[in-house]
């Protein structure tokens, strides 16, 4: 399904993040022919989502901070910790070290 961006911006600010710089915003319409304004930044998200929006508080709450989900560092592979050791300063030796 291909998403429609307006030709002039109508808000002053990304509906899901506050962004007020102009060169960045865009309008989408959405679900129903509403417009939001969004930075580029969400605007790819909306455009690459699966999901529709048919309001700005749906927006938000599919494209809003995404900081308090699960974080996945925490579960780390066997290359991620070899690589993670092997850079690690810790395990140096000191005479490893280059003398300053």
């Amino acid at each position: 399904m291909r998403h429609a961006i307006a030709d002039e911006v109508s808000g002053s600010s990304c509906c899901v993040c506050g962004m007020t710089d102009a060169r960045s915003l865009v309008d989408v319409v959405l679900i129903g022919g509403a417009k939001a304004t969004l930075c580029g930044s969400h605007a790819l998200m909306h455009r690459r989502s699966p999901a529709q929006a048919r309001s700005s508080a749906q927006l938000r709450e599919m494209l809003g901070d995404r900081r308090d989900r699960r974080d996945r560092r925490v579960e780390g592979d066997e290359l991620g910790m070899a690589l993670t050791s092997a850079f690690s300063g810790d395990r140096r030796a000191g005479d490893r070290r280059l003398a300053g």
